[in-house]
């Protein structure tokens, strides 16, 4: 996988999943990672998380804390789309929501069938608590929250903003997933385990494709060089965050198996 240039990679997904793209858009992603280019494009970046991923107990608990904070985003996603007034964008977020809530339940299916073991019935009801099990019926009220709560459109748009950069970097994150998940797969649950990838990969796609569209569709009414600021600020702080997150990488995969292993 090359992974040079961030926003051409970002690109070609949307486009092999028939994604509508706005050309506004693509410039101001390409503007974007040109000036602040994405660390996790970065060969050194593969090239440390293949290192990690290497060690089973790192490995295992990745997928727990994925577990965790896709989880923990599908609630922050629907309580962010309750505060959206335009109600097509909400819909469009809420869509979002659903879908972290399933990856969060598809990420300790993973764990459990890369990892299969005796875990105590106290540990699997915490990590299946992580999902709020979000679904087309069973969800959080859609009714939008009072009119004193309801977000400011630059806010909105901001926020979207960083949902389509975060997208993108979950995008090449789940990219560099599948092989690892495809090594540590029993032969007999290869198929099961690489339809899993896809889907994710093909979710990711359409997070980047939605919160495109609503940066889109306010660029034909608002502020065309805020949100091209706004763009290239945000790419920066995304890659300060994903920096930062790095420093912890070491510290993960040292508590589940380890725990399991000394039992």
């Amino acid at each position: 996988m090359t992974m040079n240039n961030i926003s051409e990679l970002a690109i070609s997904y949307l486009r092999h999943y028939n994604c509508h793209i706005n050309e506004g858009y693509i410039a101001l992603l390409k503007e974007a990672c040109e000036i602040n280019p994405p660390p996790h494009g970065k060969a050194w970046y593969g090239n440390m998380y293949r290192q990690y991923a290497r060690k089973s107990e790192w490995f295992a608990n990745s997928l727990i804390v994925n577990a965790y904070e896709e989880g923990m985003g599908s609630r922050q996603v629907w309580q962010f789309s309750q505060q959206v007034e335009n109600q097509q964008f909400a819909k469009l977020i809420r869509s979002h929501s659903i879908d972290e809530s399933r990856h969060s339940k598809m990420f300790i299916t993973l764990f459990n069938m890369l990892f299969p073991m005796k875990l105590e019935e106290e540990l699997q009801t915490q990590l299946k608590a992580f999902s709020p099990n979000y679904n087309k019926e069973n969800h959080p009220s859609t009714v939008p929250v009072s009119p004193n709560d309801v977000m400011d459109e630059l806010l909105v748009m901001d926020e979207l903003i960083q949902i389509n950069l975060l997208e993108i970097r979950a995008l090449i994150l789940q990219l560099l997933l599948r092989p690892v998940l495809q090594a540590y797969a029993r032969s007999e649950d290869k198929v099961k385990v690489t339809r899993m990838s896809d889907q994710f990969i093909f979710d990711e796609t359409k997070h980047i494709e939605y919160s495109a569209y609503c940066i889109g569709e306010y660029m034909k009414w608002g502020d065309r060089e805020w949100l091209r600021q706004t763009m290239i600020h945000r790419q920066a702080t995304v890659n300060q965050m994903f920096l930062e997150d790095i420093d912890y990488q070491d510290c993960l995969g040292t508590t589940i198996l380890r725990t399991q292993n000394a039992n």
